[in-house]
């Protein structure tokens, strides 16, 4: 099964990500997305930090975790 992808977010009045979309059109909040994050539930992201930084599980094979961008690259909803 192809995981959800995060398609936007949404910032709170301290310019923290508070909320993300995802392609299906759930809106969680980041706290539930770094849950489904660890739990498998999204596209690719092994791992999801309250600051919007997402982790990728080995995929080069070297054993190492893949760190990307930030999610704040995305547009706001």
């Amino acid at each position: 099964m192809i995981g959800e992808k995060i398609i936007a977010i949404q910032k709170d009045a301290n310019g923290n990500i508070a909320k993300v979309k995802t392609h299906t059109g759930r809106i969680l909040t980041i706290e539930e997305a770094m849950v489904q994050a660890n739990n498998g539930g999204f596209d690719s992201i092994t791992s999801l930090d309250p600051q919007g930084n997402w982790y990728i599980a080995s995929s080069a094979g070297d054993g190492q975790p893949e760190t990307g961008g930030n999610l704040t690259i995305l547009p706001e909803f």
